[in-house]
């Protein structure tokens, strides 16, 4: 067992030798540097922080609470629209695809299938409409 731990640890200093490991924390550090997405960030969490303080009260005041809620979605959707932000989520894309196929092949190799050969399905995102024509369901 400690063999299989050993070349877990392996795998994850593997993992962030990656180009996808890279960019993402190069995406992170972006958004670390974006002054805007920081403050809209730290709004968010004081909006959170006021909901939180105003939903412990006794008697909470429903209209602050929506008031609240609706400027922290307003903020979120600021913070999400950033370009740095954009670019964040789309590197992560990359490192979720790998860790899909990486935790895939573990998920095969543990079923029966040869480590060497077994492929998972690609990750995609049809949704419950999707239909059996998609060419990537069946």
């Amino acid at each position: 067992m400690s063999d299989l731990i050993a070349k877990t640890r392996e795998l994850g200093a593997l993992i962030q030798q990656t180009d996808e490991f890279a960019a993402v924390q190069a995406a992170m550090e972006k958004n670390a540097a974006d002054e805007e997405l920081v403050g809209l960030m730290q709004r968010m969490q004081m909006s959170e922080y006021g909901f939180h303080q105003e939903q412990h009260e006794d008697k909470p005041n429903e209209s602050k609470l929506k008031a609240y809620q609706d400027e922290f979605e307003r903020l979120y959707s600021l913070a999400m629209a950033r370009p740095t932000m954009v670019a964040f989520q789309e590197q992560q894309k990359g490192l979720a695809k790998l860790m899909h196929r990486i935790f895939g092949i573990l998920s095969l190799s543990a079923d029966g299938e040869d480590p060497a050969t077994a492929e998972p399905q690609e990750e995609h995102s049809c949704g419950p409409e999707c239909g059996s024509d998609c060419g990537q369901c069946n």
